[in-house]
């Protein structure tokens, strides 16, 4: 199927059911199929070619679904851009993608005319919600084009799309994947999620992120009705799943974390709930008894993956119910993150490029059909990270003699006190255990006698006294000593990026700038 047809379907099949809902608007799939193609015909007309990068610098919207659209109809590649990196990173991300047309928000207007004479390839943008000097407003502009589909020649190996990175590390890399590999993506998404047409799945992720952008275009595959949060808030995302029966959604454990915590999350009927699946970062056991506790009529179901590759393991509602039910080997691969996915290859690997035995910890290695090509404008680190067909993720892990995946953490998480080795993730998993905490990080801080020694950053519930020689000794029998936390700081919030997982690079430099490591 050519990927193109992703966006014709629901005008075809279901012209007048409801295919997004965003805040007080509604519109049809007939409704979005004329916004998708005169939106197609607009950027055409402005000069976008095929090849070219259409970026977006919107919060979650149904404008973004457009430009997905128009992009794909138009051969172009789309980038969207994360919206809460600092002005000078947006910048650095639009001069990557060389973009000759960039559709951008009212909130961001004044961000992109103090740099806009830096961008001479930006030729034109189209402003969202507002009318903007030196700007075509978004609504204004489409009416003016036809709504037929343009002819553009298409070929499924062209590229398709700029997935950036979290940037948890560094400045964000733009991992490209053609077309072809984005309708697996999509195919995969509607497999796994079990997605109908019947569906009313929540946007609640922001669509700057892979793990949220996918699963909603496969949405619009299969002709269901998205439903978009324009920004994260528990209490509206329960607002949302009650009043417009939400059967689906994706999010990280951090935001799941929230809804779990907010104090009014038992006035909200969320009986509509089918599937939820979570992934971004490890989820305590704990905590993922509490959702399912919560919604005990929901499937749970865990994904792993990445920028690069889409998802790529999945731990299925079985294991999850029958750890519920009492066995004591599901409870055990709860800790997981599940098994190889379809279309897909999972390996763990030692430094030799060997498979590693049962619970040693090795680097998770990826294949299949849904692999990026490469990462834009960067081919040495394309050549680090794509080796003989196989993604190298950075990402460690172990496995158990069924092919369960334990994530243990990031390489570069990894904390080396006294000449042991410390996984931040396993210590979290611990700490989340302890009734009083309701956020954690754990990480490794300066130390003149052992290099780097742990420390713990935590939030506590509402209405608690937590004190650090009481979570110190929690971990008492529960963990080696070197493991365990010398420090812990008492915070009101963590820092979270905009895909709602903890931002470590930013929590580390408020230990490690005044003492380089």
């Amino acid at each position: 199927m050519l990927l193109k047809e992703v966006f014709n379907a629901g005008p075809r099949r279901y012209p007048n059911k409801t295919g997004v809902v965003d805040g007080e608007r509604r519109f049809t799939y007939r409704e979005l199929g004329h916004r998708w193609n005169r939106l197609a015909n607009a950027l055409l007309d402005l000069g976008l070619c095929k090849g070219d990068c259409l970026c977006v610098l919107l919060k979650n919207s149904v404008e973004v679904i457009d430009a997905n659209a128009a992009a794909v109809k138009t051969g172009a590649l789309v980038a969207t851009i994360n919206y809460r990196l600092d002005p000078t990173n947006i910048e650095t991300l639009l001069n990557d993608t060389q973009c000759p047309v960039l559709i951008v928000g009212d909130e961001f207007i004044e961000i992109i005319n103090d740099m806009r004479s830096r961008l001479p390839f930006l030729k034109a943008c189209i402003s969202v919600d507002c009318e903007a000097s030196g700007m075509m407003e978004y609504e204004s502009l489409i009416k003016k084009y036809p709504d037929r589909e343009p002819a553009v020649a298409l070929a499924e190996d062209d590229p398709a799309v700029i997935n950036y990175t979290s940037g948890t590390t560094g400045v964000p890399k733009g991992a490209v994947a053609t077309r072809r590999t984005v309708m697996h993506r999509l195919c995969h998404a509607a497999m796994e999620l079990a997605m109908t047409p019947y569906d009313h799945y929540l946007v609640a992720l922001p669509l700057v992120h892979i793990g949220a952008n996918m699963p909603a275009l496969a949405m619009i595959f299969q002709c269901a009705t998205l439903v978009v949060q324009r920004d994260w808030d528990p209490r509206e995302f329960c607002r949302i799943v009650q009043d417009e029966k939400v059967t689906k959604a994706i999010l990280t454990p951090g935001l799941l974390n929230f809804v779990l915590n907010f104090e009014a999350v038992g006035n909200y009927d969320l009986s509509s709930f089918q599937r939820l699946q979570y992934g971004g970062a490890p989820m305590a056991v704990a905590t993922m008894k509490r959702a399912m506790a919560l919604m005990p009529a929901c499937k749970f179901q865990q994904g792993y993956g990445t920028s690069e590759c889409f998802t790529q393991t999945l731990l299925r509602p079985q294991i999850h119910e029958a750890a519920i039910a009492g066995s004591e080997i599901a409870q055990r691969k709860l800790a997981s993150v599940g098994m190889e996915a379809s279309l897909c290859r999972v390996r763990v690997v030692n430094l030799e490029d060997q498979d590693v035995a049962p619970g040693e910890i090795g680097e998770i290695v990826l294949g299949g059909s849904m692999m990026m090509t490469g990462y834009l404008n960067k081919p040495e680190e394309t050549a680090r990270c794509l080796r003989s067909d196989w993604f190298y993720s950075g990402d460690l892990a172990t496995v158990d003699d069924d092919g369960y995946v334990y994530l243990v953490d990031r390489k570069n998480r990894m904390i080396i006190t006294g000449g042991e080795n410390v996984y931040p993730a396993q210590v979290e998993n611990v700490l989340f255990g302890h009734p009083k905490i309701a956020e954690v990080a754990v990480l490794g801080v300066p130390d003149e006698t052992w290099g780097e020694a742990v420390k713990a950053v935590v939030v506590v519930k509402h209405g608690v006294r937590l004190t650090q020689e009481e979570l110190i000794d929690f971990c008492k029998d529960k963990m080696a000593t070197y493991a365990k936390p010398k420090s812990v700081d008492f915070v009101d919030q963590l820092p979270y990026l905009v895909t709602g997982k903890l931002d470590n690079l930013a929590l580390k430099k408020q230990y490690w700038e005044t003492s380089p490591r």
